[in-house]
């Protein structure tokens, strides 16, 4: 198989430690309140499931979806919570850490082929990670940009138009299965699941390529660019 000509990325849970930081968050507001014991990762996944129905709905800006899914999951888990920590929440996600190996592994792909991300964020949020992160990407393709978050489609098409290259000649890559491995199969882009925690395949769809890390991914995308 040869090298792709381009590779996009989801961000945040493929690039940026989403999970620790969603996590690290709620458990420090509950802390606030004394609840010490809350178990964060059921919240996380309940605060996920919400947000992927409430963004299916019509676009709204990030920030906003953040702070009202937030307050949503909170009011059913029965936590207390103010407006302040659902707007601190809303303005924290720019300043994420990435996993220890991303940087390097987008550096060594970048000298390879053209890397670009499809992100289900705001221009401005994107703009502090990406800055944050020191990596300077060929495409930048946000919610905000396409008007809708994946999993529909139109971000993928503008990062093809905006790369001016081929479904065929694209890799998609993205942690979130049903965000980014269901989409990019339903458009016939090939596509890399980063599964880092190995998570059960959540839906009858297959990806082309499944790695556990982007160090992973590196070394594949090496192996393809050798061969050809």
């Amino acid at each position: 198989m040869t090298a792709p000509k381009a590779i996009t990325f989801d961000c945040y849970g493929t690039i940026i430690d989403w999970d620790r930081a969603v996590q690290n968050y709620f458990r420090n507001i509950l802390a606030q309140y004394d609840i010490n014991n809350a178990d964060v990762v059921a919240l996380q996944r309940h605060w996920e499931n919400i947000q992927f129905t409430y963004i299916q709905d019509h676009y709204r800006p990030y920030k906003e979806v953040l702070k009202h899914t937030m307050a949503m999951a909170f009011r059913e888990f029965g936590y207390p919570f103010s407006t302040d920590d659902c707007i601190a929440f809303s303005e924290s996600m720019g300043s994420w850490e990435p996993f220890p190996d991303a940087k390097e592994a987008l550096l060594e792909l970048k000298k390879l082929t053209k890397i670009a991300l499809i992100t289900n964020t705001d221009d401005a949020i994107i703009n502090e990670t990406v800055t944050h992160l020191g990596v300077d990407f060929d495409e930048i393709i946000t919610a905000e940009q396409a008007g809708v978050y994946k999993a529909n489609h139109q971000g993928f098409h503008l990062a093809l138009e905006r790369l001016g290259i081929e479904r065929s000649e694209l890799l998609h890559v993205g942690f979130g299965f049903k965000y980014d491995v269901v989409p990019a199969t339903e458009l016939n882009i090939k596509s890399c699941w980063v599964n880092r925690y190995g998570e059960t395949r959540p839906a009858n769809v297959k990806e082309t390529f499944l790695v556990g890390d982007m160090s992973t991914l590196a070394l594949l995308i090496k192996g393809m660019a050798h061969s050809t």
